[in-house]
């Protein structure tokens, strides 16, 4: 046979099929998924606002502060079942956590793409930035505060997704050794007393609520801007005032609990 006569053959290797997380955003715009960010990052701030309110009540006692916690599980009774509202309270948050993480890792992965970084890159970039081998920037060039927390959103978010499942496993579940040994089921008050007496706890705890501040701060602020609520300066002069007080007191709520069981003011 004539091998000119024969048909031509491709030999190209056949385009990669895309995988289970690209086909589930493939449709997904920027703005969409920017949009996803700010309703789950508002849901996730106000239910964190709320908690932390509840948190003070540690102040008047363990009675009150134990019968704060049952309160919490018995809402809704005798209608709903004991705990019906809580777990559709945690749903609801697992549902937004998810959609926040989600959303953020695809926004991260495109800029990424965009700048034609890649994973391995950025790895070496933070080897350089933890070795302290990256070049200083020069003096006219030092970020400033609100730059530094900006792209730091990543960063923050991490450690909180780490410092939420501690919290759980210590103080909602009671798991070793995330929980202190003293954990007993019912006693709310008790709890966060012998778990915050450990001052590596405490520390933990407090250092974490910076990146709260910082997380909530600049993601208050720029969920409004994707909603549309600074179309004008003064609009844009009372987010940014909001998002600071909101974020703040959240923070420095939060971190007079563990300061004040180290300091034997609740025992």
């Amino acid at each position: 046979m004539n091998p000119a006569a024969q048909p031509p053959t491709d030999t190209a290797d056949p385009a990669p099929k895309p995988s289970a997380w690209e086909v589930m955003f493939k449709d997904a715009t920027n703005s969409e998924l920017k949009l996803a960010m700010a309703a789950s990052g508002t849901v996730l701030s106000l239910f964190t606002a709320g908690h932390m309110a509840g948190n003070m009540q540690v102040y008047l006692g363990r009675k009150h502060y134990n019968e704060y916690a049952e309160f919490i599980r018995t809402v809704g009774a005798p209608i709903l079942p004991r705990n019906g509202v809580l777990w559709v309270v945690r749903v609801g948050l697992l549902a937004s956590a998810t959609s926040h993480i989600m959303a953020g890792t695809e926004l991260t992965l495109r800029a990424m793409r965009a700048e034609r970084h890649t994973v391995q890159g950025t790895i070496r970039d933070l080897k350089r930035q933890l070795t302290g081998k990256q070049r200083r920037r020069p003096r006219g060039r030092r970020r400033s505060v609100p730059q530094i927390i900006a792209r730091s959103m990543r960063s923050t978010g991490v450690v909180l997704g780490l410092f939420t499942v501690y919290h759980v496993a210590d103080l909602t579940v009671g798991a070793r050794p995330a929980a202190s040994s003293k954990h007993r089921h019912g006693d709310a008050y008790g709890n966060l007393v012998a778990s915050l007496s450990r001052p590596g706890v405490a520390f933990f705890y407090a250092a974490s609520m910076a990146a709260l501040a910082g997380h909530m701060i600049h993601g208050m602020r720029t969920a409004a801007m994707d909603a549309g609520f600074t179309t004008t300066a003064q609009r844009a002069q009372t987010v940014e005032m909001a998002a600071k007080v909101v974020g703040a007191a959240v923070a420095l709520g939060n971190v007079t609990i563990p300061v004040a069981v180290q300091a034997k003011v609740v025992r």
